[in-house]
């Protein structure tokens, strides 16, 4: 070990007793309820406890925490980017060769207009043996460029269509930094397996940046920055065993393992209280960011798209009524 790590882990010793402390603490408490404490649970319930920790001890904890944070799904998401950057220079080079092809056919066109231009010069037939010569030798040049062009014609449609398939496999949606809806759905089911298993409590948030504010905002480049902001916020007050994504078009979902319909409520008044303190200016006018919130429970008696369904009756019904969040009613 290096100088510098020792330094660093002296540091840490407080935080590292603190987190021996705190484990056991988050294991007494789901003994207590009947939780069984797979990694899975414990990392929910880890989170869940620290909620009600004072700010100083979160502080010191959650920095401990990311000394070990491997980034999993960082690594995944940079392996994503990484492929569609290269899906684009496959398709520059296509577009290159395209052009040097088209080139050639324009000079393949000049030599035509050339030779028709000789027939008014004098020594015609050394001029028209060279001119002959020369145009063959383009034309050969051009047929062995077609032939590459159709090679490498399909090698990128073959790399297009591999490069659509990791997409659809593909959990992060780069435009706002979360997930996407495909990877949701995955773990909303297997959270359902959980809950049919272990018998816990556990809910979908549907989060839409207001339409009151969309509506006044008409360039593409600010309606994208509301958005990410909009994510940008939903990261901050989520827990580290959450799910954030994004459903689609100006909706989020948050999956929120272990918590009831009421932990719910009052993480939708936290998450309202935040987005209400955010500003920014369009021009010279002043916009105040603003979001409705739907809620409803991870139920065994219907399907995620259902879940889905239902936390989106929610967030209709919070936005009719002017409510920090709106209820699934078939959850009430």
């Amino acid at each position: 070990m290096k100088q510098g790590e020792q330094h660093h882990v002296r540091n840490l010793t407080g935080s590292t007793n603190d987190l021996e402390k705190y484990a056991q603490e988050v294991l007494k408490e789901m003994i207590r309820e009947g939780i069984p404490p797979t990694p899975s649970n414990f990392d929910a319930y880890f989170d869940k406890l620290l909620d009600g920790k004072p700010a100083a001890f979160r502080k010191r904890i959650l920095k401990l925490l990311e000394l070990e944070d491997g980034g999993e799904d960082n690594h995944h998401g940079v392996l994503e980017q990484y492929l569609k950057d290269a899906f684009g220079n496959v398709k520059k080079f296509l577009q290159h060769i395209n052009l040097l092809y088209k080139n050639l056919r324009h000079l393949e066109h000049m030599l035509e207009k050339r030779l028709l231009e000789t027939e008014a010069v004098a020594d015609k037939d050394s001029l028209m043996t060279l001119l002959d010569v020369l145009k063959k030798d383009v034309q050969t040049m051009n047929k062995i460029i077609k032939k590459e062009a159709g090679e490498l014609k399909e090698r990128y449609e073959s790399t297009s269509e591999l490069v659509l398939e990791v997409q659809d496999y593909a959990i992060h949606e780069e435009r706002y930094g979360v997930y996407k809806k495909n990877y949701l759905l995955t773990k909303m089911r297997k959270e359902e397996k959980l809950i049919a298993e272990f018998g816990h409590e556990s809910t979908l948030m549907m989060v839409r940046a207001s339409d009151k504010i969309l509506s006044q905002i008409t360039r593409p480049k600010v309606r994208h920055l509301i958005l990410r902001t909009v994510a940008r916020l939903l990261l901050k007050t989520s827990r580290r065993s959450d799910v954030v994504a994004h459903y689609e078009d100006e909706t989020f979902a948050i999956l929120m393992r272990h918590t009831s319909l009421d932990s719910a409520k009052q993480a939708a008044m936290r998450l309202k209280d935040l987005v209400g303190n955010t500003n920014f200016f369009v021009g010279d006018r002043e916009v105040v960011l603003d979001v409705d919130i739907g809620i409803a429970r991870i139920s065994l008696d219907r399907s995620s798209e259902q879940t889905v369904i239902c936390a989106l009756h929610g967030l209709d019904i919070a936005y009719q009524q002017g409510d920090v969040c709106g209820i699934c009613p078939h959850d009430k």
